[in-house]
């Protein structure tokens, strides 16, 4: 009797074991929360380039779709990589978070909100949606890679392009600057992304 519960016990174990193992069922939607120490937004503009940090956010999979991300990133915390002087590096840094252009202490996040999201073989997939920055909403779109390793996801984007004056932040373009030509900044901001997400 007893070596039967044994045999009984250990095969309940393993089946249980096996069972949870495999994952989340087939058409089940899972949520994957953003590790912020290990996510980073990546930005370039003219010779100068960067990152931000994010402050949260979540993705949410269904089998290997993506059907929703909404994600916040810290504006305040924009920093330059390019520039080995301190006080240089902290004076652009300074002016990006300033009024004359992003504003980061009226509006210290920015937000990302998916609309949705077509496969396009290979784990990449086109993504459009909302991306909210100084309180104005523009649609934007942009290609993603993600793969699901275990309980965790990468989510990885090739660098695409944002137009700044569509969310009004005008200071030193070629279209209102009445300066020195050598104080143009290109309205065009390279954005790429390299985030990490675990299973909730």
């Amino acid at each position: 009797m007893i070596k039967k519960l044994t045999l009984y016990l250990s095969l309940s174990i393993l089946l249980a074991g096996s069972l949870f193992a495999s994952g989340p069922a087939k058409g089940d939607t899972v949520e994957y929360r953003i590790d912020t120490a290990l996510s980073r937004l990546f930005w370039s503009c003219n010779i100068h380039h960067g990152y931000i940090y994010l402050k949260e956010g979540c993705v949410k999979m269904t089998d290997d779709k993506l059907v929703a991300a909404d994600i916040l990133f810290q504006m305040d915390s924009v920093f330059d990589q390019d520039i080995t002087y301190d006080l240089m590096r902290e004076t652009l840094q300074n002016i990006l978070r300033s009024d004359v252009f992003f504003n980061t202490k009226k509006y210290p996040y920015s937000r990302f909100l998916l609309d949705n999201a077509k496969s396009l073989g290979n784990h990449v997939f086109q993504v459009t949606g909302d991306l909210e920055l100084m309180g104005v909403a523009v649609c934007i779109t942009f290609h993603a890679k993600i793969i699901r390793k275990g309980e965790t996801l990468e989510i990885k984007s090739g660098k695409f392009y944002i137009d700044r004056l569509r969310w009004g932040v005008t200071s030193y373009s070629q279209h209102e600057a009445v300066s020195d030509k050598s104080f143009i900044v290109s309205d065009s901001i390279g954005v790429s992304f390299d985030l990490k997400a675990i299973r909730k």
